[in-house]
């Protein structure tokens, strides 16, 4: 168990409390210490007119004013203050009013100073008791028991009103991170969520346009049947990843529980996405469309993790959509996807010719797969190289994998 005691310091000792006073409070004991001071002053120079002066009770008079002006605005200068005071009590037998004033303070200071100020304070009183008991007061050793006593007893009242405080303070915190924990994995769900709807969509629905359309200008009855035969099949696999969506969507309704980490764990589906189905699946459509594409596997594929399944089949998805909507026929695909000992690599590329026909571009496609690669701690480049567009992935096995 670590000391509290391990980084002891005057910095820390001095360390403001965090309860706060109302400043109603603070205004009405800063009135009345500053005209109870300027009234013992008053007194003073009236009782000793001949000049001499026993200084240390007018220092005495400064400490008590700035003990209880530090436990107004300043408690980081109440232990301090406290101690000043003591010094120039020591050489009165009978200090009966700034005992009454320091007694009036503790209950003050246990509230309003930190723990470890508090506890330089009260020591610091209990060890003047102990000394000015036995050098300089009458009263006798017995009565320091009962001085001991009434010290730690009006401490207490304030120690509880504050360790309560903190305690209500601490609970409001938790909640508080709960809450926004909860919101942001809420946002996150529902960004993840965005992203494989538009990824299912728009994937689905341009290859079905780009389907209809080469049905349409198509001259033979075999081609104009073979786009169509192509249009159902996508509308079907849309329609299979809608469901497979949904279903994801239903599981993340429920309630999510505290992962090791402290985030807040979704529940994953237990689908497993083959991917070298996936590739040959990319490769067909694309050739269906009179892109030439040529694939290039090497490992292990069945090593990949499920985690990272689905982005691989999303980026593929989001690469031919890509083909689809910006080259034009006759174009050219390499696909080239690598299992290593502790990464896949992903690399989609294609000649870049003009599109026919174009179709509307929404820009966010590419933007969400490299979020995507960075949350699972990889990396997603995209651009013209000579000629060609190129999108390179890289995904690490080891690192926070979701299945989504």
């Amino acid at each position: 168990m670590r000391s509290p005691w391990r980084n002891l310091s005057l910095a820390g000792t001095l360390k403001a409390g965090v309860s706060p006073m109302p400043s109603w409070v603070s205004f009405a004991i800063a009135l009345f210490v500053t005209v109870s001071a300027v009234d013992d002053v008053r007194l003073f120079f009236v009782k000793y007119q001949d000049g001499n002066f026993p200084w240390w009770m007018l220092a005495g008079t400064v400490s008590y004013w700035a003990l209880w002006m530090a436990l107004a605005y300043r408690p980081q200068l109440a232990a301090p203050a406290l101690l000043a005071l003591l010094v120039t009590m020591y050489p009165e037998t009978e200090p009966s009013g700034a005992l009454l004033l320091i007694f009036a303070a503790l209950p003050v200071a246990a509230y309003r100073v930190s723990t470890r100020s508090l506890i330089v304070m009260v020591g610091g009183f209990l060890l003047w008791q102990l000394a000015w008991g036995l050098g300089v007061s009458m009263l006798g050793a017995a009565m320091l028991w009962g001085y001991a006593f009434f010290t730690l007893l009006l401490v207490a009242p304030g120690l509880a009103v504050k360790i309560s405080r903190e305690r209500a303070l601490r609970s409001e915190r938790a909640q508080k991170a709960a809450e926004e924990t909860a919101a942001r994995a809420a946002l996150e769900q529902r960004t993840e969520l965005a992203r494989e709807l538009h990824d299912v969509v728009t994937h689905g629905l341009t290859m079905i346009a780009v389907q209809a359309n080469l049905g349409k200008i198509a001259k033979d009855g075999p081609a104009k049947e073979q786009s169509l035969d192509e249009v159902g099949i996508m509308a079907r696999n849309s329609l299979d990843d809608l469901r497979r969506l949904l279903r994801a969507m239903r599981t993340e309704d429920l309630p999510a529980v505290p992962g090791q980490s402290g985030v807040i764990a979704v529940p994953t589906s237990p689908a497993t996405i083959d991917l070298a189905l996936s590739v040959a699946e990319t490769q067909k459509r694309l050739n269906s469309l009179g892109v030439l594409t040529l694939v290039k596997t090497s490992g292990d594929l069945g090593r990949t993790p499920n985690g990272l399944r689905s982005t691989v089949l999303r980026i593929l998805q989001e690469s031919a959509t890509n083909i689809a909507k910006h080259t034009g026929h006759s174009s050219e695909c390499h696909i080239s996807l690598e299992v290593q000992e502790d990464q896949l690599e992903l690399v989609v590329r294609n000649r870049m010719t003009p599109g026919k026909p174009r179709l509307p571009v929404s820009g966010t496609g590419l933007v969400g797969l490299r979020e995507r690669a960075t949350r699972l701690g990889g990396t997603l480049e995209a651009g013209p190289v000579e000629g060609w567009w190129s999108v390179r992935a890289v995904l690490p096995f080891q690192g926070p994998q979701k299945l989504h």
